[in-house]
């Protein structure tokens, strides 16, 4: 999967009012590619998803690639996570050759020991540790896309939940497309809600939006009211 970033912008916005419908920009793990973000000449990967298309941005201090494609030009959206099982394979082999070294050398459990040691701290590492991708595969078996991790300085953590949702959102985009839903338009600016943020649509204001337009109706006659009856009084006999 290439290179593992940093995540600077996780957006999903449902409405699309900020631009694009998904917005992902990291940028290259180190001390120096922060030096460099502030400057602003930070090597960066982004991934935007706008009406009808898709791009994929990878900016380095060499230079810069960018590639477009529509909607219905997609193969596959892909996405998921990865895990260091090189971690757990070090683990076993450590306490496999402390132990047989402790035994063959009698240290009375000190190998033992240490190797345990360190086999936790890496079996640990290895639960904790979580590499997440996303990417697409266009009807030409090209692949774009980017690993990442989350960025502690951006204050952006997503999980497996957030990109199984953003995959679905996106397979819904590309369904709309493909049954003529959505024409190709790409937006050259995007909004930042916020680091990370997922905006979603209004399901009253969607259907409202969605009614027709409907003619005043003319408002009911108006009558006078009925006059109110003669007052009626009491009638007294005539004295006698």
């Amino acid at each position: 999967m290439g290179a593992v970033w940093v995540l600077k912008t996780f957006q999903v916005d449902e409405t699309g009012l900020t631009g694009a419908h998904v917005f992902i920009e990291a940028r290259q793990p180190g001390l120096f590619a922060f030096l460099l973000n502030l400057l602003g000449l930070d090597p960066t990967a982004t991934l935007k998803v706008t009406k009808g298309s898709i791009s994929f941005r990878m900016s380095k201090l060499s230079g810069m690639t960018q590639t477009s494609t529509s909607l219905t030009q997609i193969g596959s959206f892909q996405g998921g996570y990865k895990k260091p099982v090189e971690l757990l394979v070090l683990a076993f082999i450590l306490f496999s050759g402390a132990t047989a070294i402790d035994l063959t050398v009698g240290m009375d459990g000190i190998f033992i020991s240490f190797g345990l040691i360190i086999s936790l701290i890496l079996i640990v590492s290895y639960a904790l540790f979580k590499h997440l991708f996303i990417g697409f595969e266009t009807s030409g078996g090209a692949y774009y896309g980017m690993t990442f991790k989350r960025g502690i300085l951006n204050n952006v953590s997503v999980d497996i939940d957030q990109i199984e949702y953003t995959i679905a959102f996106i397979n819904s985009l590309i369904g709309s497309a493909s049954l003529g839903g959505s024409t190709f338009s790409e937006s050259l600016n995007v909004t930042k809600v916020a680091n990370q943020t997922i905006i979603k649509s209004s399901p009253v204001a969607a259907s409202m939006a969605a009614m027709p337009a409907q003619a005043a109706l003319p408002l009911p006659q108006q009558y006078p009211p009925a006059p109110a009856p003669p007052q009626q009084y009491p009638h007294y006999p005539p004295p006698m």
